[in-house]
């Protein structure tokens, strides 16, 4: 029982784990331009939108959703650690009493 206690823990810390590797491909895709071939080869030749359209969700792209999920992600990451660490915590105290 205590091993698919911390089974399930892991499984939760890798699907967190792909989940998180996803919401920030997501994020740095935003930032990307749009053509491989358009790639600034210098930082200061990066050019971004004027001031009155850095407001227009389509000049930035939508980032609230990739920063949404990747803030649930870490939270869900977390909570699976504390199942993993939990459940090895039981395993000691077994060992520990039937000794």
């Amino acid at each position: 029982m205590i091993n698919s206690i911390t089974n399930e823990g892991v499984r939760g810390l890798q699907t967190a784990s792909r989940e998180l590797q996803k919401s920030s491909q997501d994020i740095a895709n935003l930032s990307l331009p749009k053509s491989p071939n358009a790639a600034p080869q210098n930082p200061s030749d990066v050019t971004l939108p004027p001031v009155n359209d850095a407001n227009k969700p389509e000049a930035v792209g939508n980032i609230a959703e990739p920063v949404i999920e990747l803030k649930r992600q870490e939270l869900l990451f977390s909570s699976s650690a504390k199942v993993v660490s939990v459940g090895s915590q039981n395993v000691g105290t077994l060992l520990d009493t039937s000794a």
